[in-house]
């Protein structure tokens, strides 16, 4: 379940007890702290993207339609309890945004977190 703003319900604040990833045009985007939790796993899948995988990220205000529109690849959730989970899908109202990674649970950008996040761990 992702939670909006409570002000616009539009904002992507975090999924359940993780924090939300979109890559979108090949940016990965991640709502700013403010009014969620920092997060270890979150800081530490921004510094992976940003140095391992090269991938510029944006930690901003995430509209709900920069995750549902054309030029959105995958979405994912990360936490300390939930590690790195692929979102199959996002419906906001009558709105739905499905994304397909082919074979694979995961889509790459995931895979290559977690794949990175469980060597650091051992």
């Amino acid at each position: 379940m992702l939670y909006l703003d409570s002000q616009e319900r539009r904002y992507v604040e975090e999924v359940a007890a993780s924090n939300f990833f979109v890559v979108r045009d090949g940016v990965a985007h991640t709502p700013s702290l403010g009014t969620i939790l920092p997060g270890v796993t979150r800081r530490s899948v921004i510094e992976l993207l940003r140095t391992e995988v090269g991938m510029e990220v944006v930690e901003g205000q995430v509209d709900i339609r920069t995750a549902m529109e054309e030029g959105a690849s995958e979405a994912f959730c990360v936490g300390t309890g939930a590690s790195v989970s692929p979102i199959g899908s996002i419906t906001n109202g009558d709105a739905v945004a499905e994304y397909s990674y082919g074979d694979s649970v995961y889509g790459p950008v995931a895979e290559k977190v977690l794949s990175l996040l469980s060597g650091i761990q051992g």
